[in-house]
C-alpha cells in the first residue's frame, strides 16, 4: 500500500506523520492476517460457555505486529487493542485495534473481513482506516479529507454536494 497522496494530505504534519504510521499498521496487520487466511489454524472461543466470538492466531498475531511498530515508533501513545486490551500513553495519542474485524467469516474463508485501525487525539477521532487485504481496498479519513486505495489506485472521497434525496 502507499501513503496518502500529496493532493489529498492533511494539513498539520504531526497529523500526518500519524497518518503515515496509520498505513504502516494497516500494512503490517494484512501481511500477517493474509499469510494465514484460509490456514488459520486453531480456533478460540473468547465466550466459553455464553456464545461464540472466536479468535485465531491471526487475530493475535496481527495485533501483535501492530503494537510492536506502535512501540518502535510512537511509544508515548495508548493502544486500546481488541485481543491485548489497553496500553496507557502520555502523548495524548491513543490507537484504536481491532486486527481482524469479521473473525467468522475469515475462520469460513469468506473475504468479507477487514482490519480496522482508529486513531484518536484528547479524546477526538483524527484517522480511521477500514483495511481490506483480500480484495486490496483501504478506506482512509481524517479529519480533513478522505481516500481509497484500491489496488494501488488512490482517489480522494468526497460527499456528493447534491442535497436532493
Amino acid at each position: 500500500m502507499t501513503e496518502p497522496s500529496s493532493a489529498s494530505s492533511p494539513a498539520s504534519p504531526e497529523l500526518q506523520a500519524r497518518l503515515t504510521l496509520a498505513h504502516k499498521l494497516a500494512d503490517a496487520a494484512r501481511t500477517v492476517s493474509l499469510g494465514l487466511f484460509r490456514q488459520h489454524g486453531k480456533t478460540d472461543n473468547k465466550l466459553g460457555d455464553k456464545g461464540f466470538d472466536p479468535v485465531t492466531q491471526a487475530d493475535r498475531d496481527a495485533e501483535m505486529v501492530m503494537r510492536d511498530t506502535l512501540e518502535k515508533e510512537a511509544p508515548e501513545d495508548a493502544i486500546n487493542g481488541e485481543e491485548f486490551g489497553v496500553k496507557d500513553g502520555t502523548s495524548g495519542w491513543t490507537w484504536y485495534l481491532d486486527p481482524i474485524d469479521g473473525t467468522r467469516a475469515f475462520i469460513s474463508g469468506l473475504p468479507s473481513w477487514t482490519s480496522l485501525i482508529g486513531c484518536v487525539y484528547d479524546g477526538d477521532p483524527k484517522i480511521g482506516i477500514i483495511d481490506q487485504p483480500w480484495l486490496d481496498e483501504r478506506y482512509v479519513g481524517w479529519t480533513d479529507g478522505a481516500e481509497s486505495h484500491i489496488r494501488g489506485e488512490i482517489s480522494p472521497l468526497k460527499v456528493d454536494p447534491e442535497e436532493k434525496l
